[in-house]
């Protein structure tokens, strides 16, 4: 049996394409752990891939349908994001066919503002949501979110050293290769911990 696929977001700036992150998170869990990552590309995207000129993102509540619509034939899986990408993913949690939620870089607050904190896209998650967070995010660090009351279901596991891109500080010696195969293991133990390793 083949496991539930996994369909990832991309961030408000950097596509599929130009994201090396992206590629090699999606490469990993593929290969390592026979995981089926389906890419999602918004209009906006694809408009700035197809141009080469920079676009802002569509508004949000564009962004949710456009989403929804890419998963709708799919009996069961996984919706992810990086970033805004992941915040788009949790408003999916009331979809009969999403089973889980995955949030590389959650963006919970814009960076040193955060009386203007986007904790209310949790507020009705209704699935197990795991975020991935580094402890150097400037959208979110860890004596802030941790002061936070967030809804049951979402976990936030602390990546240390990382920042939004997961780039980790030079004294901890970490490849890119290196971080992102613990996050795809801490992904892949969090799904079994929640019955959802098939």
């Amino acid at each position: 049996m083949s496991k539930l696929p996994l369909y990832l977001a991309h961030g408000a700036g950097a596509g599929h394409q130009s994201s090396d992150f992206l590629r090699a998170f999606a490469d990993t869990l593929t290969q390592q752990h026979a995981r089926p990552v389906v890419p999602v590309t918004f209009d906006y995207m694809k408009e700035q891939e197809r141009t080469g000129k920079r676009r802002p993102p569509s508004k949000f509540v564009s962004l949710v349908p456009e989403f929804a619509a890419q998963i709708g034939t799919e009996k069961a899986l996984i919706v992810a994001g990086k970033s805004m990408g992941g915040r788009v993913a949790t408003q999916l949690s009331e979809q009969e066919n999403v089973k889980a939620i995955v949030c590389l870089g959650f963006p919970f607050h814009p960076p040193g503002k955060p009386e203007k904190h986007r904790l209310a896209f949790l507020d009705a998650v209704s699935v197990p949501c795991l975020i991935i967070q580094g402890t150097r995010d400037p959208f979110g660090k860890p004596e802030w979110v941790n002061e936070q009351t967030l809804n049951e279901k979402v976990e936030v596991q602390w990546f240390e050293g990382a920042d939004h891109d997961f780039k980790t500080l030079k004294k901890q010696k970490l490849s890119t290769d290196e971080v992102i195969n613990n996050i795809s293991v801490s992904i892949e133990a969090w799904l079994a911990r929640h019955g959802l390793d098939y």
